[in-house]
């Protein structure tokens, strides 16, 4: 049986099909306006890939199909979700619990207006919240959010809302208002985190289950497939649609790849990892400390702060699509993208902005007709053209030249963005960091990266490309629940205990998982954030750790594993890699070798060179060793004296 990881990005789906005699990479350009028609696309791609004459004939041996997606992702950048109004305690309506206007500024007015926010007062009766309540429908609200202040541990008051709500407008009426507490999305004493996590999950949700939904049915009903869609979470797990939160999800294709990033380097034993990711649209850098990734306790989604433990992930917006411009003579790369369509000038689909795609192409980098496995054809003599009007005749440059300078920028702000995340994470990369590079550019900027950095040692992968998916296909079904407890004693611990395992067996089951070959872990924790791990310890034993002073809050995590496909080794491709040479001035000579990846496994070369590996292509710098392993992944060495 296959299983299927997706991973759809801004510019491009990427898909890994494993359980066959090899992996298969599948790379589809993305369809924003509907994200469910690339879902299909990768799916009949891979279809046609595994030998299959429809796609109904593929998915009868398809046992798991997970997929992670920017779509709350989009929605959160763009501030393109839907007028959302929000109940808190009266006193806080300009606030929202924060400390300063400068980060309340961040969801308001963006994801919701002052108008649309209304003060509770604390002795409200039902005809008061009735009639607070009809102000914002007469506004045309039709999402309700309530976070009222001191809600945790106690969130009676937001439950009797959300009550009130339910009987005044029912969801068999057409005037039905879906409602959510600050409470339920988020159980941490902080009232501003609440409130926003609350409002960020009201803001992406329509889009997200739309999609999602969409998608499902798509195979269900249309294919006779009888699995369920899982979807891929922040926390690097997966879980069925019915089980997933919008918030859960948002990051969490680019944190897959983190997630890769972490298992090798556990295997490897590499204790200090930075991760560079780089793709159409944007461009991210992780850390990985000990085969773990990096944590801070607080963090930020698209610049809306929220107090809880958030990966050490930067991004910025850089990519294939992004557009070079000169301004007063400096020359610039983004933030504008020219995405999928219609695309680098090179891709002959009507962009005629210069990007860093067309500068690829110019200095050899891309091969303009082996580009994606050869189903594209670039044209050269566009992307040069661009590059002409766009930056060589501004800044006085020849073509290649001025394509060089592009990407020195790009270099540079990679550079930048590796230096931020990791001095986030208290380090900095002379502390002895091994580079991953992955992503559809990241391979053929690593070297250069590499250099500003000071950084040595180069990791690629023949899943490269596809690594986010890959950090998908190697995910297991993973459930948070918890739990707010007021008494804090045996009594109400014990109860919790109950409640939350019965929650997550039920939760396992509808998923078609045995709970009783799941992997269960408690945690204690009180409001000054004193902590007790029972990682291990079954529910009965649980209930004997209140040690903490009025412990606040239970949480359980469910895990089920899922069996992994090993990745065999690669069939190496006899005879000389040679392929032939690209005129580049990244070359002293001024000839760039061109290497089939295939015929290089278990050997050795010297850069400047490229490795054409069909859907992906490396570069390797002058002063760079490249080594290829026998599953096609390679250590780039940076030699004596560079």
């Amino acid at each position: 049986m296959f299983s299927v990881d997706i991973d759809t990005g801004g510019t491009m789906t990427d898909t890994l099909i494993s359980g066959g005699p090899q992996p298969v990479l599948i790379k589809v350009e993305s369809t924003p306006h509907d994200v469910t028609v690339s879902f299909v696309r990768s799916l009949e791609a891979a279809a046609a890939a595994t030998g299959h004459d429809s796609l109904s004939e593929f998915l009868a041996h398809v046992d798991l199909i997970r997929w992670s997606s920017t779509i709350t992702s989009n929605v959160l950048a763009q501030r393109t979700g839907p007028k959302l109004g929000l109940l808190v305690s009266a006193g806080c309506e300009d606030t929202l619990y924060a400390d300063d206007a400068a980060t309340t500024a961040q969801v308001m007015p963006s994801l919701v207006r002052r108008e649309h926010v209304a003060g509770l007062p604390p002795a409200a009766d039902r005809a008061t919240i009735v009639a607070l309540l009809k102000r914002l429908i007469d506004q045309g609200i039709r999402r309700i959010n309530v976070s009222l202040q001191g809600a945790f541990p106690d969130n009676r008051r937001e439950q009797e809302i959300l009550r009130i709500i339910a009987e005044q407008f029912p969801d068999h009426y057409l005037g039905s208002v879906p409602a959510l507490a600050g409470s339920d999305m988020l159980m941490r004493p902080d009232d501003m985190s609440r409130t926003f996590y609350a409002l960020i999950n009201a803001y992406v949700h329509n889009s997200l289950a739309n999609s999602l939904f969409k998608a499902e049915d798509l195979v269900k009903v249309e294919h006779h497939w009888h699995g369920n869609v899982l979807v891929g979470h922040l926390n690097g797990g997966v879980a069925r649609i019915g089980k997933t939160k919008a918030v859960d999800t948002i990051e969490s294709g680019p944190l897959f790849g983190t997630h890769a990033s972490a298992a090798i380097a556990a295997v490897l034993d590499l204790p200090r990892v930075l991760a560079i990711d780089i793709g159409g649209t944007t461009a991210k850098a992780s850390a990985v400390l000990d085969g773990r990734i990096e944590m801070r306790p607080e963090g930020h989604f698209f610049g809306i702060p929220v107090r809880t433990p958030m990966p050490v992930l930067r991004s910025i917006a850089l990519g294939g699509g992004s557009v070079a411009t000169v301004s007063d003579g400096r020359l610039q790369l983004g933030p504008e993208s020219m995405g999928a369509a219609p695309g680098p000038a090179c891709y002959k689909l009507g962009g005629r902005h210069a990007t860093l795609t067309d500068a690829l192409v110019v200095l050899g980098l891309l091969s303009p007709t082996g580009f994606l496995d050869g189903r594209r054809v670039l044209d050269a003599d566009l992307a040069a053209t661009a590059l002409a009007r766009d930056v060589a005749q501004k800044r006085d440059l020849d073509v290649p030249r001025a394509a060089r300078a592009v990407l020195d920028e790009a270099v540079d702000m990679m550079a930048g963005l590796a230096r931020d995340t990791l001095a986030e994470a208290g380090h900095t990369a002379a502390d002895g960091f091994v580079m991953f590079a992955y992503g559809g550019n990241g391979p053929m900027f690593a070297t250069e990266i590499a250099e500003r950095l000071g950084v040595s040692d180069v990791r690629l992968f023949a899943l490269g490309t596809v690594f986010s998916a890959y950090g998908s296909a190697i995910a297991d079904v993973l459930h948070v629940y918890e739990r707010a407890l007021i008494a804090g004693d045996a009594s109400e611990l014990g109860a919790a205990v109950d409640a939350l395992g019965a929650q997550a067996a039920r939760d396992l089951a509808g998923e078609g998982f045995d709970p009783a070959r799941a992997e269960y872990a408690w945690e204690l924790e009180n409001a000054d954030g004193g902590r007790v791990d029972a990682q291990g310890v079954g529910a009965t034993a649980v209930r004997e750790l209140v040690r903490l002073d009025a412990p606040t809050l239970l949480k359980l995590t469910a895990r089920w594993r899922i069996e992994r496909h090993p990745l065999p080794p690669r069939p190496r491709l006899a005879g000389d890699s040679l392929r032939g040479t690209r005129s580049s001035v990244l070359a002293p000579t001024g000839s760039l070798p061109v290497h089939a990846h295939a015929a290089l496994l278990g050997h050795s070369l010297d850069g400047p060179l490229v490795v054409d590996g069909g859907t992906f292509t490396w570069y390797v710098g002058a002063g760079w060793t490249l080594a290829v392993d026998a599953h096609g992944d390679a250590v780039l060495t940076r030699r004596a004296g560079r």
